[in-house]
């Protein structure tokens, strides 16, 4: 009895000295996981600097229903929070770094997110600081060390952010609706240049600006905001073109503004829509181009190409929910019906 009585008393001071030795070990850690992909830093970084996208690539909760955003959801200062948790960026450079507090399931986690574009490829580097907790430290203590037990639930979301973003681009319609007619209107328009792939986040910012422009002038915008493609080179993915608000009256602007209004004539035009990323653009005009060759319509001079962005950037960040008219003016207010000559039907008594 007395031999088992030590072995008793040894076995309770040994799980004592282990578990001062392991809660008295070294608390904090640093550990770094990586994604490759093909994707832009740009597109990378709108995503993940937008916190309406977090609960699609979060991998620790996934009930969209429970998430709450703050007023602010994009870029520094912005937050969301979710069953007692909160993820906040505390700082964004744009397309290059993004830092991210996150407190998730009492855990802190002190996070820095970087998009780093090589040779057509970028590399998601997510550098994440945080403080073990005694479970954690337990489990380290008998098999793996950090960057095994910590790292696999950050690897996960880096690939829920490719995958997401990479299903989306390749998630898009494109419907012909024929001719339309385009009533007269008064705009404000800005010219832009920019590639394909981040004509989203041109558009966006211009938008942003002619906003406040509008404001500061108390100018009533109204209807969807659209742009006037001035010069397409659908080889080389670039656009030169106008952004452009509806407004109700005519103003004028200063000379050498960057912002100016003009009338636009009412005109019939042949629609396409595309539903899904601008990054399909090319496409859809290739198809609205197609369309009038192929019914014989006649494009007009006079007036440029012109595309309508009903659901677009300025009102949710899924690309494939976005919605964008593709519209070229037309002599035609009609598909003309092409009469097929009577000598060349087939007769049959």
């Amino acid at each position: 009895m007395k031999i088992v009585k030590y072995v008793f008393i040894i076995a309770a001071l040994a799980a004592v000295f282990l578990t001062v030795y392991i809660a008295t070990g070294k608390s904090e850690y640093e550990i770094n996981v990586s994604e490759k992909t093909e994707l832009s830093n740009q597109r990378l970084f709108r995503y993940v600097n937008n916190l309406q996208n977090f609960p699609d690539w979060n991998a620790y909760e996934n009930n969209p229903d429970s998430f709450k955003l703050d007023s602010i959801y994009k870029g520094t200062n912005s937050k969301i929070m979710w069953s007692n948790n909160e993820v906040s960026i505390s700082k964004s450079i744009p397309n290059d770094t993004i830092y991210l507090k996150m407190n998730i399931d009492g855990n802190e986690y002190d996070t820095q997110m970087f998009f780093d574009e090589a040779n057509g490829k970028t590399t998601i580097g997510w550098n994440i600081k945080g403080n073990l907790s005694f479970k954690e430290k337990f489990e380290i203590f008998f098999q793996g060390t950090p960057q095994s037990l910590i790292g696999p639930i950050f690897e996960q979301s880096l690939s829920k952010i490719n995958k997401n973003i990479t299903e989306s681009l390749k998630n898009f319609t494109i419907k012909n609706e024929g001719i339309v007619m385009i009533p007269e209107m008064f705009y404000m328009k800005q010219i832009v240049e920019s590639d394909i792939e981040n004509l989203g986040d041109k558009m966006f910012q211009s938008m942003e600006h002619m906003n406040n422009f509008a404001k500061n002038f108390e100018l009533e915008p109204y209807g969807a905001p659209f742009t006037i493609f001035e010069n397409i080179n659908v080889l080389s993915g670039t656009v030169r073109y106008s952004v452009c608000m509806p407004i109700k009256n005519f103003f004028s602007t200063a000379e050498g503004s960057d912002v100016m209004c003009e009338k636009m004539p009412a005109f019939h035009g042949y629609k396409t829509v595309l539903k899904g990323d601008y990054i399909h653009s090319d496409k859809a005009w290739a198809e609205v181009k197609q369309e009038i060759a192929k019914k014989n319509l006649t494009q007009r001079a006079d007036l440029k190409p012109i595309s309508f962005y009903k659901t677009s950037t300025l009102n949710t960040q899924k690309s494939n929910e976005w919605v964008t008219e593709f519209i070229i003016p037309v002599n035609e207010t009609v598909i003309p019906i092409v009469d097929t000559p009577a000598d060349s039907l087939n007769v049959s008594n």
